[in-house]
C-alpha cells in the first residue's frame, strides 16, 4: 500500500511537470490532485501518516491553485489530523489556524467552531483554552447550545488537569445549574455537580481539614437541594456521604474502603481519581500531624 502511494505520488508530480498541445493547466491540476488524494488514502490503510498528511497537503495546495477554497480547507483538515497522529502537533496546529481563518472568511462559522476545538486538544495550557474559548463562542453563537457546553466541560477539564481545581469547579457547578435549566440535558447535572465536589476535595489542606469539610458538606447539601437526582440512590451521593464521614472521622481506611467500592462499579478516570487522591494526602498529613 505505502509503495502504491508513493507510485501515485510521483505519478502525481509528474502529471505538473509534463507539457501537452492537448492538456490546459488546470487539466494537469485536476489530475495531479486525485494521484494525491489516492495516495493519502493508500498511506493512511499502511499506517504510514506522515506520508498521509504530505499527500493532503499536496492535494490542498492544487485546490488552492484551482480556487477551490471548499476542498482546500477540507484537505488541509485531514492533513491535521494525520500530522497529529503521526506525532506532529507543531505542524497539525499551523494548519489548523489557517483553517480557522478560512472558514471564517467564508463565514462557516460551525466548522471554524471545530477546528477550533481540534486545536484545543492539540495545544497546551493558555492556547489550548483560548481555541475552545473561541469554539465556545462559535457554537454559541450558531445557537448549538449543547455543543457548546460540551467545550466548556473540556475547558474545565484542562483546567482540572492542569491543578486549577478552583477554576474548574466554577465551571463544572456553572454549567450543573446551566444543565438543570435544559429539559435534554438535565440528566448530565448530576455527574457535573459530582466533579465539582470531587474538585472542593482536590483543594483540602491538613491544616484546614475540618473547616473545608464543612463547606464539602454545605455544597454537597445545596447540590442535593438543586438536583433530585442526586440522592441517595445514586453512587456518587453514596461515595461523597462515605468521603465526608470518613474526613469527619479521620479514618484513611475508611476512605479507601468508598473510593475501592466506588471505582469497582463507576471506574474513575486519571483526573477524578487525582483529585481525591488530592484528599486522601491531606487526611493523611491530618493525620500525620496529630501524632
Amino acid at each position: 500500500m505505502e509503495e502504491r502511494g508513493d507510485a501515485l505520488m510521483a505519478e502525481g508530480e509528474k502529471q505538473l511537470k509534463k507539457r501537452s498541445w492537448f492538456s490546459s493547466n488546470d487539466t494537469k491540476i485536476d489530475g495531479a490532485h486525485d494521484n494525491f488524494m489516492q495516495a493519502a488514502t493508500q498511506y493512511k490503510a499502511a499506517g504510514n501518516f506522515a506520508k498521509a498528511a504530505e499527500a493532503y497537503k499536496r492535494a490542498a495546495e492544487m485546490s488552492h491553485k484551482n480556487k477551490s477554497e471548499g476542498d482546500q480547507s477540507v484537505e488541509m483538515e485531514e492533513a491535521a489530523k494525520a500530522y497529529v497522529k503521526a506525532g506532529d502537533a507543531k505542524t497539525a496546529a499551523a494548519m489548523l489556524r489557517e483553517v480557522v481563518d478560512m472558514y471564517d472568511k467564508g463565514q462557516k462559522y460551525t466548522n471554524a467552531a471545530k477546528a477550533c476545538a481540534a486545536l484545543g486538544d492539540i495545544t497546551m495550557g493558555d492556547e489550548a483554552m483560548k481555541w475552545l474559548q473561541q469554539a465556545v463562542r462559535y457554537y454559541r453563537n450558531q445557537g448549538a447550545k449543547v455543543t457548546a457546553s460540551e467545550i466548556v466541560i473540556k475547558m474545565a477539564d484542562l483546567k482540572a488537569r492542569s491543578g486549577d481545581y478552583a477554576g474548574a469547579q466554577q465551571i463544572y457547578d456553572q454549567c450543573a445549574r446551566e444543565a438543570l435549566e435544559d429539559r435534554v440535558a438535565r440528566g448530565n447535572a448530576r455527574k457535573l455537580f459530582f466533579t465539582a465536589l470531587l474538585c472542593q476535595i482536590a483543594q483540602m489542606t491538613s491544616d484546614s481539614l475540618m473547616e473545608d469539610v464543612g463547606v464539602l458538606e454545605e455544597r454537597f447539601q445545596e447540590y442535593q437541594e438543586l438536583d433530585t437526582q442526586f440522592n441517595m440512590n445514586t453512587r456518587e451521593h453514596m461515595v461523597i456521604t462515605d468521603l465526608i464521614a470518613a474526613f469527619q472521622g479521620e479514618d484513611a481506611n475508611a476512605f479507601d474502603e468508598a473510593v475501592r467500592e466506588y471505582d469497582n462499579i463507576c471506574p474513575l478516570d486519571d483526573m477524578r481519581e487525582k483529585m481525591i487522591l488530592k484528599g486522601k494526602q491531606a487526611l493523611r498529613e491530618r493525620a500525620s500531624d496529630l501524632r
